[in-house]
């Protein structure tokens, strides 16, 4: 069910040094809406390093080419096709020998990222249970999404701009005015008008950044729902 907050700023034009150019020329009333929803998310991606390390460059490499086979095993008993899983980003590094301190010996340490689409979140957790099992696995991070993702935040933003009208025609006729036809709209805030009129900071962050954070998985085992949030700038003139 949609949560929905509407901020409504009262603005008639009047002049203010420095700031006259900026402002509408005719009475005007400035009205925010904001339009929330919170949605199960349907699909995942994981992303996680297979490390390997050994005194011999090519012992350490055969380590990652067998870790990595076990994990396109795993995900391949799960259905995962191998069109969803991508390897990229290899990197090499000379380290201290970790287990030898004293040595003074170094190894090569091999690190491959690894990208999975999971298309079906109803093996998420036999997914991510198997590939915890696995060694060499490090910095697992899971993030999730909709696939009806474009058509929610589109029926927001509606929401959203018929709540800046609602609430902004009740407003003028408080006074005994009319709303007359939209002259602006912006999705965000209209920073130039916002700030001109002391209702925003250019330093402020958009609603925008807000709306398409993704959820990041804090406990693997969890999916998290998506809050997502539509904010509409518009400006009306008043009759």
């Amino acid at each position: 069910m949609l949560k929905k907050i509407v901020f409504i700023v009262f603005s008639f034009c009047f002049y203010v040094p420095g700031f006259a150019s900026q402002l509408p020329d005719y009475p005007f009333i400035h009205a925010i809406g904001m339009a929330y929803v919170s949605v199960t998310p349907d699909k995942g991606e994981l992303a996680f390093d297979v490390k390997a390390s050994d005194a011999d460059a090519e012992a350490a490499l055969a380590l990652a080419v067998e870790r990595l086979a076990e994990v396109r095993s795993l995900l391949a008993q799960q259905g995962i096709p191998d069109a969803d899983i991508s390897i990229r980003d290899l990197r090499k590094e000379i380290k201290k020998d970790a287990a030898n301190p004293n040595s003074g010996g170094q190894v090569v340490e091999l690190s491959y990222g690894a990208y999975v689409k999971i298309r079906d979140l109803t093996k998420w957790q036999a997914i991510i249970s198997a590939l915890l099992k696995l060694n060499n696995i490090d910095k697992v991070e899971a993030s999730f999404d909709s696939t009806t993702r474009d058509k929610i935040e589109l029926d927001l933003s509606i929401e959203a701009a018929k709540d800046a009208q609602r609430k902004a025609t009740g407003m003028v006729s408080a006074y005994g005015k009319h709303l007359g036809a939209v002259t602006a709209m912006s999705e965000g805030k209209l920073k130039s008008l916002s700030s001109a009129i002391g209702l925003v900071s250019e330093s402020s962050s958009s609603h925008a950044e807000i709306e398409r954070r993704q959820a990041v998985g804090i406990d693997l085992f969890v999916i998290p729902p998506l809050k997502l949030q539509a904010s509409i700038d518009v400006i009306f003139k008043i009759k």
